[in-house]
């Protein structure tokens, strides 16, 4: 259903650098890289995940109830995720955690104030 996430950046390189290592935590590579965007993904065949310049040319400003989520394999790769975050520019927005039964996430920005969240399903939901 959902083909890719686009978030802005006032800085194309670091977000690249950013974004590199914490992607990477779950396999992520760069697919495309171009002057104004960069786009990761694990195989073409699912959703990917992308930050760009604005096409406007305005600077790029966080929405306010907007959030990507990342899936993650454990909640220990949460950990890991959220972590790399932190010692690479980001900002804490909840520590990783239990959230309901069965549901462990964690929530940061990024060094443009995007917000994020890796996540875990770690039993049966419902």
């Amino acid at each position: 259903m959902i083909g890719y996430t686009m978030v802005g950046t006032k800085d194309i390189k670091r977000a690249g650098v950013f974004f590199d290592k914490v992607l990477g935590i779950v396999g992520a590579k760069r697919m495309m890289d171009e002057d104004t965007f960069v786009v990761w993904n694990i195989t073409p065949d699912q959703p990917s995940f992308s930050v760009c310049l604005p096409h406007d040319g305005n600077e790029a400003t966080v929405g306010n109830g907007v959030m990507t989520a990342f899936n993650a394999m454990s909640p220990e790769q949460v950990d890991e995720i959220y972590k790399c975050a932190l010692e690479n520019g980001g900002s804490d927005e909840g520590a990783p955690g239990e959230r309901t039964p069965n549901f462990y996430i964690g929530y940061f920005r990024d060094p443009d104030g995007n917000k994020f969240a890796a996540f875990n399903f770690t039993g049966e939901i419902g």
